[in-house]
């Protein structure tokens, strides 16, 4: 080869990534010759050049609509589907560059200013305790969810796709098919209805759980079924107080700070769109059996998931008052 071939040989190598067959053809030489003679950089971190980002970045939008919003487009998927050598950071460096990002979808309450000051108050009095305290001095944490029955195929489709967090997104994009999840509420479109359960975890296991009208009449307690205010009423405290039962008041609109939110109702949900995954289309369930699978489903709950979720109070409770009541960033359980 002459110094004008490796020469080019080794731009293209460099700057284009083509392939040693590819640098062949273009040159009209046999491969094994010519990759001998073209010298080789060193090894250490890859970078992509800006025509291989653009040959990235054409990826994510097929991939996203082709989901459907059913399941997570992520930058692992990304990295698989261009069959790459580069590392998720440097796609992830990529992305940022030109805007994109990985990001997760939230829904959040709207917190007043009393709110905020409750929650900072809060954070104040447990911010310094640890995990091992709030897994053996709370007893339970109690919380009602009410779970909808997707009894068809259709129904379970809508369900897996509410499971669907975000996606890859650059400025411009993100209100056409792929990137939109269905809105909250399918009781018209699916003919799904609700189902209150109540449930508590603590001591590392699920100690209550109760469903339909045995939920209802736990939540109501002496109470009449139109009260609304249920446990945080004058009455409800009293029939506690009248049970035994001390209160640990956590402050209102604050799933972030409640266990059975924030890790046990999700991980249930979870649990149960990975089992109808594995379903055929036809398959149809009753009612009585989506609660009785809803029941194992939450029985099988490890114990080192429920002490985890508890433990992470002492985290959340220091970024709640780093936060200084306002809504923080979560992670851990």
């Amino acid at each position: 080869m002459s110094s004008e071939e490796i020469r080019l040989a080794q731009r293209w190598y460099d700057q284009e990534a083509l392939a040693p067959s590819q640098i062949a053809q273009r040159l009209g030489r046999d491969k094994l010759h010519h990759v001998k003679q073209v010298p080789r950089k060193k090894q250490g971190r890859r970078h992509l050049t800006e025509p291989q980002v653009d040959q990235l970045l054409r990826r994510p939008h097929q991939m996203i609509v082709s989901a459907d919003a059913k399941y997570h487009v992520t930058v692992q998927m990304l990295r698989k589907a261009a069959k790459t050598g580069v590392s998720e950071r440097i796609i992830l460096e990529a992305c940022h560059r030109r805007g994109g990002y990985f990001r997760k979808l939230r829904e959040k309450p709207l917190l007043a200013a009393e709110d905020i000051r409750a929650r900072f108050a809060f954070a104040k009095q447990y911010k310094d305790k640890s995990a091992s305290w709030w897994n053996s001095h709370v007893h339970a944490f109690l919380d009602g969810q009410h779970f909808k029955t997707y009894l068809t195929s259709a129904a379970r489709k809508m369900a897996a796709q509410h499971r669907t967090f975000g996606a890859y997104r650059v400025p411009g994009r993100g209100l056409s098919g792929g990137y939109v999840k269905p809105k909250r509420g399918l009781a018209a479109s699916t003919r799904s209805k609700s189902s209150l359960v109540m449930g508590a975890i603590g001591k590392g296991r699920l100690l209550l759980w109760h469903a339909g009208q045995a939920a209802a009449d736990l939540y109501v307690g002496p109470l009449k079924a139109n009260d609304p205010t249920g446990f945080q009423s004058n009455k409800g405290k009293m029939a506690k107080c009248e049970s035994g039962i001390s209160t640990f008041a956590i402050p209102t609109r604050s799933p972030d700070l409640n266990p059975m939110d924030f890790c046990t109702w999700s991980e249930i949900n979870r649990r149960f769109r990975r089992q109808e995954a594995k379903w055929s289309a036809a398959k149809r369930e009753t009612r009585p059996k989506y609660l009785a699978r809803l029941r194992r489903t939450a029985r099988k709950l490890p114990e080192s998931l429920i002490t985890s979720a508890i433990g992470d109070m002492e985290h959340r409770c220091q970024r709640l008052f780093e936060a200084k009541g306002h809504f923080f960033e979560e992670s851990g359980a």
